[in-house]
């Protein structure tokens, strides 16, 4: 997007009011919290206490309250479409919030009333902050997440989701992990159902090796470091089924705790990924399992040296 361009900031404003007056839902675990901390989770006290910025209830209620979701930040991207706003236009949005405060409709669970409040000034930056509005997708990553957007639209899915998840994983988009990614939507069969929690891996992984050369690698090492702790885990619930917690107490024991569901999941992801972006993986004793290149060009030696790598 150009950022000269002020036609772009006055949709994305009109957008967001939109959205805030479509409804901002309120979670049933957001409800929870608040009759937790503040006595009572009425519709029309929580509105109150949010038209009172500056007290420290009303602050921590405005985080939770004005937290833009997943459906809030498809139907933004309708109007970024994977572009941005550089700082000055970022700005001028902001000062636009700050001058004529956008009203939202609360939507609370199981209340057909209808309450809203204001999103006052001081709640302007650190929203806009979350929409990471400064992001912009790289151009090949943006062709190859074509096919699969459209994909999800047709299927009933919201086409907006996976440049959601791009944006708020706010990639540095370096050469290898925009050729990582584009890889891998390219190489994913199209009715794969793992597509999601692959790409959710990597929104996760990708941020963390910013500096990294060989993907492979990286992926392998952290295989080999949910096994070994997988087998760790292991041990340690064989030996808790085998002695009371009293009596490993006793010797010193100390239980760890681990996420195996989380890790066994995270395994699958890798096992997908490295094979379908480099056509192998490797045991844990780091013998290659497969190696299948696919169907390329016979000229793209750049690719095919690529995935050898």
């Amino acid at each position: 997007m150009e950022s000269s361009n002020a036609a772009i900031v006055d949709r994305v404003e009109a957008k967001i009011r939109a959205l805030f007056r479509e409804g901002l839902p309120i979670t049933a675990d957001v409800v929870a919290y608040i009759e937790a901390t503040l006595g009572s989770a009425d519709p029309h006290f929580v509105a109150d206490l949010l038209d009172r910025p500056g007290e420290s209830d009303s602050d921590t209620l405005l985080e939770l309250v004005f937290f833009p979701d997943a459906d809030f930040q498809c139907g933004l991207e309708t109007v970024l479409m994977g572009g941005g706003l550089e700082a000055g236009d970022q700005s001028r949005l902001a000062k636009r919030l700050r001058d004529v405060p956008a009203w939202a409709r609360l939507v609370f669970p199981s209340c057909p009333r209808q309450v809203g409040c204001r999103l006052p000034g001081t709640g302007v930056a650190p929203f806009l902050a979350r929409l990471r509005l400064g992001w912009s997708i790289d151009g090949r990553l943006r062709e190859a997440l074509g096919p699969w957007s459209a994909r999800q639209g047709e299927a009933g899915g919201d086409p907006g989701l996976l440049m959601v998840k791009l944006r708020n994983a706010a990639l540095q988009q370096t050469p290898g992990q925009v050729a990582l990614l584009v890889d891998f939507l390219e190489r994913m069969a199209p009715d794969d159902r793992r597509l999601d929690p692959c790409f959710d891996f990597l929104m996760a992984f990708l941020p963390e090796h910013g500096k990294t050369r060989n993907f492979y690698r990286a992926l392998m090492a952290r295989k080999v470091y949910l096994l070994r702790h997988l087998a760790k885990a292991r041990r340690q619930a064989e030996r808790m089924s085998r002695s009371n917690m009293e009596t490993l107490s006793a010797t010193g024991f100390r239980a760890a705790y681990f996420d195996t569901a989380a890790a066994e999941k995270a395994l699958g992801c890798i096992e997908a990924i490295a094979l379908a972006v480099y056509g192998r993986s490797e045991h844990f004793d780091g013998r290659p399992a497969s190696m299948d290149l696919g169907t390329m060009a016979a000229d793209d030696i750049e690719g095919v040296v690529r995935r050898l790598l």
